[in-house]
Order: structure tokens, then C-alpha cells, then sequence
């Protein structure tokens, strides 16, 4: 029976009773008679008040009073004469009617305090839900998930006391991660807990589904005082809620009341929202925790692949690390719940800007959107995403009548409100604001650790005033933004850096492969030649053979160690110039003649186009070291028959050689790579020709050294290969020898 019914049958009686006494009084007072002058109010105020039933109930006691007290004057059911039947009859017939729409109005009124006490519910727990899922998203380590879960989940819940335990990696314990509200003691045994011996909390692990103890005897009748420890008699009820990762439960939340309580359907609705939201928390930030673990992890496997080739040749490898950010994304409101959520799962930049773009235009109810960040040296914007999708990676300066630039110069959000402040101040967003039918903007700086890293635009086109809580919104959106921008570039430099690493630690374990096999097969002919020549009686052909073959062999192993130690001194920045004037066509002329043998005995006919004298200011030596090792190349990579050819061409002050051969050539994706350390176009697995990829690694460096270029043009496989130097002349003939060196050239540079 409803509150206000059971009142109103308490209140009939009362009522009719006044009532009587009214009459009374008014029939003694008065020579004319008021039949139902009192009891008329009575049952209408008793009808509103509690329906149909307690206003029956008043017209019938009512009826009753009148018939014993007024009509027949102390005999029931019985009446005068026939005016005042009538006058019974017709007060029944009247409030009858009455009573019954009475009824119905109260039960209108029920209705609607009932719709609304449902309505100020289901609002108060989105509420809390909200912002149990704002506190939540804002966690960025798992302490911050745990954290916020348990303080909201005892906050909302009244509860005295909480805890979430994590269960272990196997599966057979659980482990204390945060608790509030416990004595020490009690923490102490809640540190880890066997899961056969939790009592509720292992059994919400088992069952994946919450445990709710209403009182101690329910927790004596279910486990029989298993565990008392962990259940002290001063918490009269307990909660168990599992929280069910991507892996599986990964961990439970516990909450305890020091009086017995009912658990009503709002509450375990309350923990049926929470648990999901609280174990994507912890699932994000373990994620988050991982990828801080494997960029870590990149950087270590980066020092030690640095300091192992450090220690053999003082090799300098590139391997950047990439600065470690991550702001939290945090929620302010329930609009921008699926905002948040579709950011946290974007990895990619592009993917980020179109969340935002399409998602946040209609939290804030914008006509269009775009997202401008910045690239090169800081002052272009390019056009990350827009919708309605027009003018996608397009770039624009950053230059003054742009809304953007405005945000960029001013580090704070610009908010147009009508098309002729636009016009006013962003001058050059106004043509395009025209095109698209806006009439207000908002450019919001899009900022990562006090820097601007581009801006985020909203376009309406209807008039938008901008109050103090649109501004909030729209700045929230732009925060939410640029944390999820500069997360995703953290894991695509985290990815770079992985695979970059994989790169650096292949290209090391290939060079150390190479350079052993290089020592290796020229000793190993020396000491077997060297033990033929031990043996008492050698035929002099054999012996002479022995001989040319241990020089050539120690030929090959100190050109290879002078290749080591040229790369080691140019790493090191101590290879010496000795820069005086050198003419061209005599270097060229005896690096011709070293190795026209070589070229004789491959059957390779190497050409050389004489030309006038060219001279340029060099290094005698380190010049026929470059075009030496530029033809060895060539003569190693072109078959017998083929054509080595040495050009000289003198263009205004630069002089140009080019070394073309008709050989095996070298594939497209090849060509970047060609001049790299350690580089070379076979696998070190299946090599067909010698050498340790440093010989066109060291002609660059001695090419730059000079302050000339080197290029190489290939047009494939069997096509050949065209390599091109380009030094400057001599600026005069008179000019003074000098000493140079990468050193020098290093502190010239602020290195």
C-alpha cells in the first residue's frame, strides 16, 4: 500500500468525524438544516489525498454518520421521509463519481512522483557514472586505474572500506594493490591471498561475476567462516566485483560496511557500469605501461649495438631515441565519452585527427572541422583531416589573416562570433568562410608540454555567442586532441625506433660476418702456403708460386685494414688533408695504370677520354684513393667482355668525372643505400665478390672532404652503372697549400 494511501484511510475517519461535528453544530445553530455542508469537503480532501479506496471509505462513513446522527437521529438505515432519502440518495449518487475521478487524479499524481523519482534516479547514476568514467580516463599508469576505481567505487558506494587485489600471472593468488579503510593487520593478510582461500573474492575470480554478502550470517551460511580473517565481524557486508580484462580477470574489487545492508538493484547496476569501465582502465594502462616497457627496450638494444661496435672499430651508428610524452585523456563531460574512446583506440596520427574531426564536430555541434599541424620549420600548417573532406594534406603558410596563425602567434583559442569580426580580424579565413556559409569560428591551439604542435577548427554556420561553458567544452576537445596527437607519434617513433634497431643490429651482425670472412680466407691461403714452403724439397715453380701468392694475399688484407682504418679515422674525425694543387688528368692517368693489369687479366677493356688539364685543390693521395676504389668497383662488378669507361668533363669551376661500366648493375631500391656503411647489394650469406662495403662509403666521405658531390645512375639489373664526382676547380694557381681535416671541418660546423 502506498505511504500517502495508508494516510489518507488513517485520515477518513478523522475527516468525517470534523465533519460530524460541524454538522452538528450548524443544526443546533441554525433552524435551517445544512444536510452535507461538512461532509462534502471531507470526502473530497480524503479522495485527492489517498484515491478511490480511503475517499469510498469517507463517503460511506460519512453516509452512515449522517443517516444515525442527522436524518434518523440514533436509528441506522432507517429515514424520515422520502426528501431526505432523496437528499442520502443524492450525496451518495453525487460524491460516488467523485470519488472515482478523485481516484484516478491520485493516481495520475503517483504516476508522475513515481516518473519522476525514476527520472532524478537514472539522472543522479549517469551522473555518477560519468564521473566515475571521467576519474578513470584520466589514469595513465595502472596505481592511477586502481586508485580512482577503488576511491569511486567506496565514494559512490558508501562503503567503509576498499581494496583491489590483482590475481597473479598463474592464476593462483591474489595480490593487495591499493586498500583504504583496512587495518594494517588485516592489509598485511591481504597482501597475497591463495585463490582457494579468499572466500568471496576468489569465488567472483571463479564465477567472473560479482558476490554480494548482505550480512555475516549470509557470509556463515555460504562459507561457512572460511577465511575469518580476511572477513572480520566489524564488516556486516561485502562486495566482490571482478574486473575482466582483455586477458581474462584481472583483478577483483573488494568493498566492505560496517552495517548489514541490502543491495538493491541501483547498486549492483552502479558496480555492473563501473566494472567494465574500470577494467578497460587498467587494461589501457597496462597497454600504455607495455609500450613504455618496449621503448625502453629499444633504447637498451640501441646502447649495447652502439657500444659493441664501438669497442671493434669505433663505428658511429645513427639511432635516434625518440622523447618520451603521454599526456592522459580525460573526459569533462558525457559528451565527450565516445570522443574519448575512440581516441584511446587511434595508434595513428591520421586516425587521431579523424576521431577528433568527425567525432568532436558533433559534440560541439559544428557545421565543419579540420585539423592543421605543424611541419617543416614550424611556420606551414598542413591539413591533417577536415570534414566535409576538402583540401586533405594540403600545406599553407602560416602567415597573418589566418584564424590559425592567430591561435599559433597567441598560444590561445580565437573565437569569431559573427562573419564581420572575421572579416576584421582574419581577413584571409573570411574568403573561405564565405565559400562554406560560416559565420562563426573557433581556433583552438593545439599544445603538448607548452608547445604548439598546429591547431584545431570548428566552422558554424549559424552565430554562435561562445559562453564561458562552450569555450570550456570546445578547449577540452582541442586538450583531448593534441594528447592523443602526440600519443600516437610517441608509438610511431616507438615503432621506427624498434625497427630501426632491428636494422642497426642486422647491418652489425652482417659487417663482424664479413670482416671475419675477409681475414679469414687470405690468412688461411697464407699459412697453407707457408706450410708448403716448410717441407724440405719445394720445385721452384711451386715455391714461386707460394711467394705470389702470399703478397697478393697480404696485398688484400692490408688494403682491407687500411680500408678499417680510414673508416675508423673518418668516424673519428682525425683523417688529415693535405690540400695543394693536384692536376686531375695526372691522378686520373695513374689510377688508370694501376689498374689496366687487373682489367687485362678480367678481359675488361677500360676506356679513358683524355682532356686539357684540370686541376683542383686536393689531396694527391686521397684523390687516387677515390677514383681507385670507384674503378675496383667497377672492374669487380663487370663481367669479362665488358667496358669500363673513365670520363673528364670541365663545366664554368667545376670539374666532373664519370665512371661508367657495363656490368651487373644495381636494382632501384638498391641505389639510396649504395653509399651506406656496410651496405651491399648481396646478402653476406650468398656474396659472389669480396670486400666489406666500405669502399664507396669512403670515396663520399674523401668527395665531401674536397667539397665536391658524388652521384650514382643505374637503370637495373644488367644495365650497368654510372658513378659521377663533381669537385670545384682551383679558385687560382697561386693559392697556398694547406692542411685540412675532418676535425676541422667539424668545429667549422659547431660540431
Amino acid at each position: 500500500m502506498h505511504r500517502r494511501q495508508a494516510l489518507a484511510f488513517a485520515l477518513a475517519p478523522a475527516l468525517v468525524g470534523v465533519a460530524l461535528w460541524l454538522e452538528l453544530r450548524l443544526a443546533s445553530a441554525s433552524a435551517t438544516r445544512f444536510l452535507f455542508f461538512a461532509f462534502s469537503p471531507a470526502v473530497g480532501l480524503v479522495a485527492l489525498v489517498g484515491g478511490f479506496g480511503p475517499g469510498m471509505l469517507a463517503l460511506l462513513l460519512s453516509a452512515l454518520a449522517s443517516d444515525f446522527y442527522l436524518l434518523s437521529a440514533g436509528d441506522l438505515f432507517h429515514v424520515d421521509g422520502p426528501a431526505e432519502a432523496i437528499a442520502l440518495s443524492g450525496f451518495i449518487a453525487a460524491w460516488l463519481p467523485m470519488t472515482l475521478l478523485a481516484g484516478r487524479l491520485n493516481r495520475h499524481w503517483r504516476e508522475k512522483d513515481r516518473q519522476r523519482i525514476v527520472a532524478e534516479r537514472a539522472a543522479a547514476r549517469a551522473d555518477r557514472l560519468e564521473q566515475m568514467t571521467a576519474a578513470l580516463a584520466k589514469a595513465v599508469q595502472p596505481a592511477d586505474a586502481i586508485e580512482a576505481c577503488v576511491q569511486e567505487a567506496a565514494h559512490w558506494l558508501q562503503a567503509n572500506a576498499g581494496a583491489v587485489l590483482l590475481v597473479t600471472d598463474d592464476g593462483s593468488a591474489l595480490e593487495l594493490a591499493r586498500a583504504i579503510g583496512y587495518p594494517e593487520p588485516l592489509r598485511a593478510m591481504l597482501a597475497h591471498v591463495p585463490i582457494e582461500q579468499a572466500g568471496p573474492m576468489g569465488d567472483a575470480v571463479g564465477r567472473r561475476a560479482p558476490v554480494f554478502l548482505d550480512s555475516p550470517d549470509e557470509y556463515l551460511r555460504e562459507y561457512g567462516g572460511a577465511a575469518p580473517s580476511l572477513y572480520p565481524r566489524e564488516h556486516q557486508a561485502t562486495i566482490a566485483v571482478p574486473l575482466i580484462t582483455s586477458a581474462g580477470v584481472g583483478a577483483v574489487l573488494r568493498l566492505d560496511f560496517h552495517g548489514a545492508r541490502a543491495f538493491d538493484a541501483e547498486d549492483r547496476d552502479l558496480l555492473a557500469q563501473l566494472a567494465p569501465r574500470a577494467a578497460q582502465a587498467l587494461d589501457r594502462t597496462r597497454q600504455h605501461e607495455s609500450a613504455q616497457r618496449a621503448r625502453a627496450e629499444a633504447e637498451l638494444l640501441r646502447q649495447r649495438a652502439d657500444l659493441e661496435l664501438a669497442e671493434r672499430l669505433k663505428i658511429e651508428q645513427a639511432l635516434r631515441s625518440s622523447e618520451v610524452r603521454y599526456r592522459s585523456l580525460a573526459a569533462r563531460t558525457s559528451r565527450l565519452h565516445a570522443l574519448t574512446a575512440a581516441l584511446s583506440e587511434a595508434v595513428a596520427v591520421e586516425a587521431v585527427a579523424r576521431a577528433v574531426v568527425q567525432r568532436g564536430r558533433i559534440v560541439v555541434g559544428a557545421t565543419a572541422a579540420d585539423v592543421l599541424l605543424l611541419v617543416d620549420d614550424g611556420g606551414t600548417f598542413e591539413r591533417l583531416y577536415a570534414d566535409p573532406a576538402e583540401g586533405i594534406g594540403t600545406r599553407v603558410r602560416a602567415e597573418r589573416g589566418l584564424c590559425a596563425t592567430d591561435a599559433l602567434t597567441t598560444r590561445a583559442p580565437v573565437f569569431i562570433r559573427t562573419f564581420e569580426e572575421m572579416q576584421e580580424r582574419c581577413w584571409l579565413s573570411a574568403a573561405a568562410a564565405a565559400d562554406g556559409g560560416y559565420t562563426s569560428s573557433a581556433a583552438l591551439p593545439l599544445i603538448v608540454e607548452g608547445t604548439v604542435i598546429g591547431v584545431l577548427s570548428f566552422h558554424f554556420t549559424v552565430p554562435v555567442s561562445f559562453d564561458d561553458d562552450y569555450k570550456a567544452l570546445l578547449i577540452s576537445v582541442a586538450q583531448h586532441c593534441a594528447q592523443a596527437i602526440d600519443r600516437a607519434r610517441l608509438y610511431e617513433s616507438a615503432q621506427r625506433a624498434r625497427a630501426e634497431a632491428e636494422v642497426a643490429n642486422r647491418l652489425k651482425d652482417d659487417f663482424l660476418s664479413i670482416v671475419s670472412h675477409e681475414l679469414r680466407t687470405p690468412l688461411s691461403s697464407i699459412l697453407g702456403w707457408a706450410t708448403i714452403l716448410q717441407r724440405p724439397s719445394v720445385e721452384p715453380a711451386v715455391a714461386s708460386r707460394a711467394v705470389q701468392s702470399i703478397r697478393d694475399n697480404a696485398t688484400r688484407q692490408a688494403k682491407l685494414v687500411e680500408d678499417l682504418l680510414d673508416f675508423s679515422r673518418i668516424v673519428a674525425g682525425r683523417l688529415m688533408l693535405d690540400r695543394q694543387h693536384v692536376s686531375i688528368r695526372d691522378v686520373l692517368r695513374g689510377v688508370c695504370e694501376t689498374v689496366l693489369p687487373v682489367a687485362a687479366a678480367q678481359g675488361i677493356d677500360l676506356q679513358y677520354s683524355d682532356v686539357p688539364e684540370a686541376t683542383v685543390m686536393g689531396d694527391l693521395r686521397r684523390l687516387e684513393q677515390i677514383f681507385l676504389n670507384l674503378l675496383s668497383n667497377a672492374l669487380k662488378f663487370t663481367p669479362s667482355g665488358g667496358v669500363v669507361q673513365l670520363s673528364v668533363a670541365v663545366a664554368g669551376s667545376q670539374v666532373e668525372i664519370r665512371v661508367s661500366d657495363t656490368g651487373v648493375g644495381i636494382e632501384p631500391e638498391f641505389l639510396p643505400h649504395v653509399f651506406e656503411r656496410f651496405r651491399q647489394a648481396e646478402p653476406s650469406t650468398s656474396r659472389t665478390h669480396d670486400g666489406v662495403g666500405l669502399g664507396l662509403s669512403i670515396a663520399k666521405q674523401l668527395v665531401e672532404a674536397h667539397d665536391g658531390t658524388i652521384a650514382v645512375f643505374s637503370e637495373g639489373h644488367g644495365r650497368g652503372t654510372t658513378f659521377v664526382v663533381t669537385l670545384p676547380g682551383a679558385a687560382r694557381a697561386d693559392e697556398p697549400a694547406r692542411t685540412w681535416s675532418f676535425a676541422d671541418s667539424e668545429e667549422e660546423a659547431g660540431v
